[in-house]
C-alpha cells in the first residue's frame, strides 16, 4: 500500500499496559532491551542478524533517489541519552538531501501518547518512522497498522516483540549478552590468578536488558579459564536492582559492602548509576575495585579524579550506542528505496573506554554535564548545542 492510505486506517481497540517504564538515568539503558521472557536472548543468538561495528556502512549507500518524509518517535525524551540520539538521527538524516525530518514527538512515558504520536506521524504523511517503543508489547498493533499501511517501521534498542517482515520493518539493537561476556571477561583478566569476588549491578527489577547481560556474564565466567577463582556473588541468574539511579545504587552497594567484607570487582551496566556505587566505597572507607559500565563523561571524570588515590580502581566501558539510531535510520530509508541494506540488526558493542589501554583512556570534558554521551558521532560544537 501507498502510504497516503495510512489516513484511512482505524485503530483497533486494545487494552494498553505500559510494558516498561523508564526509569533509567541520562545515560543508563532501557528497562526493556530485548523483548522480555523466556525468548529474551534468542534475537542475539540468531548469528545471521549479529554483526560488529566494522560491518556498518555509510548512509549515502542507501539514500536513494526519492523525496521521503522521515521521523523519530519517542517514548520519552527527557534525558540525555534520548537527547543524543535525537541528534544523531538528524544528524544522519541531514547526510541524504532528498529527506525531510518531520517534528521530533516525545510520548513522555505514556503509551497511549506513543500511540497518538505514531498515528499522527503516519496521518501527516511520514514515510519512515524510528520508534522507540518504551510501552512495549503495547505499541505493537499501531506499529503493525502503520507499516501494513506501507510505512517503513523501525523500533529500536527496546524489542517491542513481534515478527520482523510482518510487524514492522526490523529491529535494530545491540547485543546485551555480548556486553556481558565482554565485561566478565576484562574483570578475569585483571583479577588475575588469584580472583576475588564480584557484584553484578543491574537496572530495574525484571529488566531484560540487565538479565540477558546476566546470560554472558555467567557464560564467561563458566567457560574462561581464567575466571576460574572468580566468584559472582548474586544469586544464580539474578542481577541486583539499582534502579539505574545514582541514589538508589548508593543504598544498594552500602548494603552489599556489609555483608561481604571483599568486593574485588563490580561489573555494572550504568555509568549514572555507578557513580553512586562509587559514593558507596568512598563512604564506607572501602578500596574502590575493578568497575565497568556504559561510557558517560561522569563516569570518566571521577575515574579522573580518584585513580591517583586509589590505585586499585580501574574501569573499562562499552559505548552508550546511541549512535545506534543511525543503522535505524539507514533500515528504514533503505526499505523505502528499495534498496538491500546487508548490515547487521544487531550489532556487538566494542569496549570504548579501558583505564589498562594507554590508547582508550576514559576521556573527561568538564565543560559537559555528568550525563553526556561522548561515544555519540558528532562533534564538539554538536554536544554543546545538545547539553548547554
Amino acid at each position: 500500500m501507498e502510504t497516503g492510505m495510512a489516513t484511512n486506517r482505524v485503530l483497533a481497540a486494545a487494552t494498553f499496559a505500559m510494558a516498561t517504564l523508564l526509569t533509567a538515568s541520562a545515560c543508563a539503558a532501557p528497562a526493556d532491551d530485548s523483548g522480555g521472557g523466556s525468548k529474551a536472548a534468542d534475537v542475539y543468538a540468531d548469528k545471521a542478524r549479529v554483526g560488529e561495528v566494522s560491518d556498518l556502512k555509510s548512509i549515502d549507500e542507501f539514500c536513494g533517489d526519492k523525496p521521503l518524509k522521515v521521523a523519530l518517535a519517542d517514548g520519552t525524551g527527557d534525558n540525555a541519552w534520548r537527547k543524543t540520539a535525537r541528534a544523531e538521527f538528524e544528524d544522519e538524516a541531514s547526510k541524504c538531501p532528498n529527506l525531510t525530518v518531520m517534528p521530533y514527538s516525545d510520548a513522555q512515558n505514556n503509551p497511549q501518547k506513543a500511540i497518538s504520536d505514531i498515528k499522527a506521524i503516519v496521518s501527516q504523511g511520514a514515510d519512515a518512522i524510528v520508534v522507540f517503543p518504551d510501552a512495549g508489547e503495547a505499541l505493537l498493533p499501531t506499529l503493525r497498522e502503520a507499516y501494513q499501511a506501507g510505512v517503513a517501521m523501525v523500533p529500536w534498542t527496546a524489542n517491542p516483540g513481534g515478527t520482523p517482515g510482518k510487524d514492522y520493518t526490523t529491529f535494530v539493537g545491540h547485543n546485551t549478552v555480548n556486553d556481558g561476556r565482554t565485561w566478565a571477561r576484562w574483570t578475569c583478566q585483571h583479577l588475575g590468578d588469584a580472583g576475588g569476588n564480584v557484584i553484578f549491578l543491574g537496572g530495574t527489577p525484571g529488566n531484560t536488558q540487565s538479565t540477558t547481560e546476566m546470560k554472558g556474564i555467567q557464560e564467561e565466567l563458566e567457560s574462561n579459564k581464567a575466571c576460574a577463582n572468580v566468584k559472582l556473588l548474586n544469586q544464580p541468574g539474578k542481577p541486583i536492582d539499582t534502579d539505574w539511579n545514582p541514589a538508589q545504587t548508593q543504598r544498594v552497594v552500602s548494603g552489599l559492602l556489609t555483608k561481604y567484607p571483599q568486593i574485588d570487582a563490580v561489573i555494572s551496566d550504568s555509568g549514572d548509576g555507578s557513580l553512586g556505587g562509587i559514593r558507596a566505597f568512598l563512604s564506607a572507607g572501602r578500596k574502590l575495585p575493578l568497575w565497568t559500565a556504559n561510557d558517560l563523561n561522569g563516569f570518566a571524570c571521577e575515574w579522573h579524579r580518584l585513580h591517583k588515590q586509589h590505585q586499585s580502581f580501574n574501569t573499562v566501558t562499552v559505548s552508550s550506542r546511541t549512535w545506534l539510531v543511525r543503522l535505524a535510520l539507514r533500515k528504514a530509508i533503505a526499505a523505502k528505496q528499495g534498496i538491500k541494506n546487508d548490515e547487521p540488526e544487531i550489532v556487538n558493542i566494542p569496549i570504548h573506554e579501558d583505564t589498562f589501554d594507554a590508547s582508550k583512556q576514559p576521556r573527561c570534558e568538564p565543560g559537559l554535564p555528568s550525563s553526556a554521551i561522548l561515544s555519540a558521532d558528532l562533534t564538539d560544537e554538536q554536544f554543546k548545542r545538545i547539553y548547554n
